[in-house]
Order: C-alpha cells, then sequence, then structure tokens
C-alpha cells in the first residue's frame, strides 16, 4: 500500500511537471507569436497603408493635371505614372510662359492609351491601381487564436489552419507592354520651335524642289512658288502632326529627315509635277492611286500623246 502510494504520488508529480512545461512551452510560444505579429505583421500593415497613401496621392495627382482614371490605372501597372506626373508638373510649375500643359493633347493621350489596351487588361490595370486590398488579413484571425490557446492542442491546431489558409493578397499587376510615351505631344508648342522647323524644312525642300536664283537678292527662290508654298505648308502640318503623336517619340531631326525622304521620292517621278504633289500627297506618303492622276495646269492631253509617240 505504501508502495502503491508512492507512486502514485510520483505519477501525479511528474504529471504536475509535465503540465507546468507544456504551459511554460505553450506560453513561451504564444510570446514568440505575439512579438511576431507586433513586429512583422504590424509593421507590414504600416508599411502596406503607407504604400496605399502614396499609390492615392499619385493617382489623384495624375486625374487633376487631366489623365482621366483609365489612362492613370493602365501607366500606373507599367510603372509610368511616376515619370509622366513629374514631367507634367514640371511644366505646370514652370515660369516659361510658351511651356503649358496641352489640354487637348493630354484628353487624346488618355483616349489613344484606352484604345490600345484590351477590355480585360484595362479591368485588370483599374483593379491593381485603385484597389485597396484586404484592409485585414482573414488568417490572421488564426493567429489570434493560438495567442489565446489554453493548450497546445488547440495552438497547434489554429497554427495548423492558418498554415492552410490562403493569404489574402492585392491585386496582380496586369501584362502590358510600355509604351513609347511621346511627352512632346503633352505641351503645347512654342511658336518659336514651329518656326525654326518651318526655316529647316524649307532649306531642305529648296534643295529638291525647282528653283531659281533673284536677280536682286541673290537667293534662291522657287520657280513654282505657289506648287512649292503649298508643299511647304503641307511639310510644316506634317511635322506638328508627327511630334504630336502620344505614343511615337521621335525627334525633330528624325521627322524632317522622313520629310525629306518622302518628298525626294515623289520628286524623282518624272510623272507628278509640283502640284500634283501639292494636292495629293499632302502627308508624302506613297500609296497606289485609284484611277488616273488629275492632270496638273500645265499638262494637256495633246502633250502626253506627243511625248508617248516619240517615245
Amino acid at each position: 500500500m505504501v508502495t502503491g502510494s508512492v507512486m502514485a504520488g510520483a505519477f501525479f508529480g511528474n504529471l504536475a511537471d509535465t503540465m507546468k512545461e507544456n504551459r511554460e512551452y505553450l506560453k513561451a510560444k504564444q510570446g514568440m507569436l505575439q512579438d511576431y505579429m507586433l513586429k512583422a505583421g504590424f509593421e507590414e500593415r504600416a508599411k502596406l497603408k503607407e504604400a496605399r497613401a502614396e499609390r492615392a496621392k499619385l493617382l489623384n495627382q495624375a486625374t487633376d493635371l487631366g489623365l482621366t482614371e483609365e489612362a492613370s490605372a493602365i501607366l500606373y501597372s507599367t510603372g509610368q505614372l511616376q515619370s509622366t506626373v513629374s514631367y507634367l508638373k514640371k511644366i505646370e510649375e514652370s515660369e516659361d510662359p510658351d511651356k503649358k500643359i496641352n489640354k487637348t493633347g493630354l484628353t487624346r493621350f488618355s483616349e489613344v492609351l484606352v484604345e490600345s489596351v484590351p477590355e480585360e487588361k484595362l479591368g485588370a490595370a483599374m483593379k491593381y491601381a485603385f484597389s485597396l486590398g484586404a484592409a485585414e488579413d482573414p488568417s490572421s484571425d488564426k493567429l489570434v487564436e493560438a495567442i489565446h490557446a489554453t493548450s497546445l492542442d488547440e495552438y497547434d491546431e489554429a497554427i495548423s489552419a492558418f498554415m492552410k489558409t490562403p493569404q489574402t493578397t492585392s491585386a496582380v499587376a496586369p501584362n502590358i507592354s510600355v509604351f513609347d510615351i511621346n511627352k512632346r505631344a503633352l505641351i503645347d508648342y512654342d511658336p518659336a520651335d514651329i518656326k525654326a522647323a518651318r526655316e529647316l524644312i524649307d532649306a531642305n525642300l529648296k534643295t529638291q524642289l525647282e528653283t531659281t536664283t533673284n536677280p536682286n537678292t541673290g537667293q534662291l527662290q522657287y520657280t513654282n512658288p505657289d506648287a512649292a508654298g503649298e508643299i511647304l505648308n503641307n511639310a510644316v502640318d506634317f511635322y506638328i502632326s508627327e511630334m504630336s503623336e502620344p505614343l511615337k517619340s521621335r525627334s525633330g531631326a528624325e521627322v524632317i529627315k522622313d520629310i525629306f525622304n518622302r518628298v525626294d521620292t515623289l520628286t524623282e517621278d518624272p510623272q507628278l509635277s509640283l502640284r500634283q504633289i501639292a494636292e495629293n500627297f499632302k502627308t508624302f506618303e506613297i500609296l497606289p492611286l485609284q484611277g488616273p492622276m488629275p492632270l496638273s495646269p500645265d499638262t494637256t492631253e495633246e502633250t502626253i500623246i506627243n511625248e508617248e509617240i516619240e517615245i
């Protein structure tokens, strides 16, 4: 009997020690978990909140400047919104009176951006840019349960459920290619820039179109000033149009060289007069003609017949 009592006492004593060890072990694990939530979980939420605030601020700046929400979302998803907003704010704050944001150009820029993105990707971009994501992670409830568990079994059950619960994530950026943004199209044209471009284009055309030397000034002048003047005006219009394309970034030199090459190709065609070039090739683009080319004023059917006879 004595021996039995001793054995029972030892058993309950060991059990008490084991339970004490378990409680201390559970307390230690709960303390570690609480530290994790405070240091990692809450810090992560603080960073996420800060990031959301910065994103919201950037998107608000974009729309305040004149970009649409859709265009802002698209640019945010490609990582180009920050640089675009910074550029526009720099123009807005410029003291140069000739440097102003082109509101019409910005509207067209927004429209072209939206039109270039498939509807499903536009929706994904909107969700990615404007969604605030989950305010709280549902699986974190299991961490709270683990902290307040009264036994190792409850703790293990809560932790196991936490590990199996999918973590809530924010929207994923859609796969949209980076755009070739022509920032020049977003600001008003400086009249001085257009004047300089016109002078360069005019100088190039004088090497391609028919010219004579003015006996009074000694300078080159167009032999057919009316047609040449129209071609010059067409060239300047083409230059402005190309430089205003929202998603085609080109330098002025590239566009002027393009004009030179196009005009050169047209003037090499013996069947085209300057008048025909001026009237039928506003953008100097060589396209298959539908029907016969209209005769120039100085060309008659008799002239064409005579030329064919000589050939």
